[in-house]
């Protein structure tokens, strides 16, 4: 699939909207950001757990969506996401990676870092194949 990170970033405006931005993307592997701000702070000054779960989606999805065989689009089915650290600064970095293909579901697991490297979550999560022909 043949398509820029300029027009990933614009085709799912509610991650846009907040401040999600791919950092490179192939069917192997799909990295994404998203930097802490007010529009995506908790009251305690961090990121939401909802903002750090969509990041894991929006990386998540992509990555099934560059899976896809033609004729096809996918929808996220189920997620599970563990958290082990908060984000107090800075950005969070998602990486997406499949760990099954398959003809009715793509299995994706997403780990989220800090800026410094440490592990904040991790998800795991399964996306239909839904045929469109």
């Amino acid at each position: 699939m043949d398509i820029s990170l300029e027009q990933l970033d614009e085709a799912v405006p509610f991650s846009f909207h907040i401040g999600i931005r791919f950092i490179s993307a192939s069917a192997g592997e799909v990295r994404a950001k998203l930097e802490l701000s007010d529009k995506v702070g908790n009251f305690a000054g961090m990121m939401h757990g909802g903002a750090i779960m969509t990041l894991a989606d929006t990386a998540g999805s992509t990555c099934a969506f560059l899976n896809l065989p033609p004729n096809t689009v996918t929808t996220t089915t189920d997620s599970n996401t563990r958290f082990l650290r908060p984000i107090s600064s800075g950005v969070a970095i998602a990486t997406a990676r499949p760990l099954r293909v398959g003809r009715t579901s793509i299995v994706v697991e997403v780990e989220i870092h800090d800026q410094d490297g440490r592990l904040v979550a991790k998800t795991s999560m399964a996306q239909a194949v839904i045929s469109t022909a």
